[in-house]
């Protein structure tokens, strides 16, 4: 790269592509998609030497790592929230199993996004919807519903009441939330919902 500095700025004061991108991706668990590389400088049709020369590694179609991120037991989560570039929110059983609240052992991922694209993975259970920025936290890498927010969408999504108490037993027992947040979660939801979160805060005691 002639005429870039040890800065990473080139003479006019341009961030170098990489490093640029590198900064992103960190943010991302080292994931990042084509059309973030290529608003951070990249072209298109330099995707395929980065790959072969060791420094990325092509997860899906527009999905890309730095192979040198390390790896942990959240990648999956972190992966296919960035490939919503931001617009996905870990929820439902994954959240509830990510908060330690019941052990519900889910087989898929569950997603909330309102991005409508088909995702090239039967991993996934989407759930199309816009949340408040009041509703999620951010774990390391990626976004999750609150412990208030997962319990209410859970007693709306049909698990079974023993399964609600159980989980929103361990919420309460973990300090995770507490029974104003809970009630200030089911505030404008249907009557079922807010009976059924009323009943597993009785037999929390």
């Amino acid at each position: 790269m002639t005429g870039w500095t040890d800065s990473g700025y080139d003479a006019a004061g341009r961030a170098d592509a990489d490093d640029s991108l590198r900064r992103l991706a960190v943010a991302q668990a080292g994931f990042f998609t084509a059309r973030q590389a290529v608003s951070h400088g990249v072209a298109a049709h330099e995707f395929a030497e980065r790959v072969e020369a060791g420094l990325w590694i092509r997860i899906e179609v527009d999905l890309f790592r730095l192979a040198d991120s390390p790896r942990t037991k959240f990648d999956e989560f972190a992966q296919w929230c960035t490939w919503y570039e931001g617009q996905a929110v870990v929820s439902h059983q994954s959240a509830a199993d990510l908060h330690g609240m019941g052990h519900l052992q889910p087989r898929f991922l569950h997603l909330s996004t309102p991005d409508q694209r088909t995702v090239p993975s039967n991993r996934l259970a989407l759930h199309h919807r816009t949340l408040s920025p009041e509703d999620c936290e951010t774990v390391g890498a990626f976004r999750i519903t609150t412990p208030a927010r997962t319990a209410v969408d859970l007693a709306a999504g049909g698990v079974s009441q023993e399964v609600l108490d159980e989980l929103v037993g361990d919420a309460l027992a973990l300090g995770r939330v507490d029974s104003d947040e809970l009630h200030a979660a089911v505030a404008g939801q249907p009557a079922a919902v807010a009976d059924r979160i009323e009943l597993a805060l009785l037999a929390a005691g």
